[in-house]
């Protein structure tokens, strides 16, 4: 499905190439390239090739949820969800102020998640008399995933911005405001140095395509590579890159990789 879609795009972009260079050719140069039955064609090949690298790029990634995927070229952040919703149940670890037992975890409190919503969480307790989430003396808390694994957040001692961070091992954060997300997050510096790359190669190959192939002059060339990289990276691409990110979140495809592009 996904190829069939880059194949109709690449239909529309060589019929758009082809009328665009025939009518702004005729009107700025007088007349339209001789060759543009081969070179539109041929600009329009060289673009989908780019896309193709692109969306191949987020099928094929993991973790695979399209939260944790940028699937906006201009909008895009660096920082990473570990899932896509917050955790159904977490479990608060308190300080231990017993000195015959110094060093082990005190009471732990389990939390279950009481809203839907994909970006916050209401955690009570459970039982007769659930109550909401009570922050003192919690020195951890333990989030169970939706794979029955679970990861231990130890309180960070800096508050970011008047509020408190729960940090693993490995860098994944839980932010408390009036309760935790229950949401991990953390910054991925790959994440932004890849998504610079795509938007620097998606406008230079803009540019070659009128210039070097099209045989527009270099400076209308780059006129018109900031009008067309501005509204494919807003139209066209979210579109595109979001479906790429849905067919990531699709295990039961995931150990096909070509598989994954052609059939879903």
């Amino acid at each position: 499905m996904l190829l069939l879609i880059l194949f109709l795009s690449l239909i529309v972009l060589i019929v758009v190439l082809w009328g665009g260079t025939y009518f702004f050719q005729g009107y700025i140069y007088t007349e339209p390239s001789s060759g543009i039955f081969w070179q539109a064609p041929l600009a329009g090949a060289f673009l989908m090739f780019g896309y193709l690298i692109w969306v191949m790029t987020i099928a094929l990634s993991s973790p695979a949820n399209p939260s944790s995927l940028s699937t906006n070229p201009i909008l895009f952040s660096p920082k990473v969800d570990m899932l896509e919703r917050p955790a159904k149940r977490i479990t608060a670890i308190k300080l231990n102020r017993k000195k015959s037992v110094e060093g082990k975890d005190g009471e732990k409190v389990v939390y279950v998640r009481k809203t839907d919503s994909p970006t916050k969480a209401h955690y009570e307790t459970t039982g007769a008399k659930p109550h909401p989430w009570h922050p003192r003396d919690v020195i951890a808390i333990e989030l169970e995933k939706d794979d029955g694994t679970t990861l231990r957040f130890d309180l960070q001692e800096m508050e970011t911005g008047g509020y408190r961070d729960f940090a693993s091992a490995d860098g994944w954060v839980i932010r408390e405001y009036d309760g935790p997300t229950g949401l991990p997050f953390k910054y991925s510096f790959w994440r932004l140095v890849v998504n610079v790359f795509f938007n620097v190669g998606h406008f230079i190959g803009w540019f070659l395509a009128f210039w070097v192939i099209l045989r527009f002059q270099w400076s209308h060339s780059l006129g018109f590579a900031v009008v067309m990289w501005l509204v494919i990276s807003l139209t066209f691409l979210p579109m595109i890159l979001g479906y790429a990110a849905e067919v990531a979140a699709r295990p039961s495809v995931a150990a096909i990789a070509l598989g994954r592009l052609v059939f879903v």
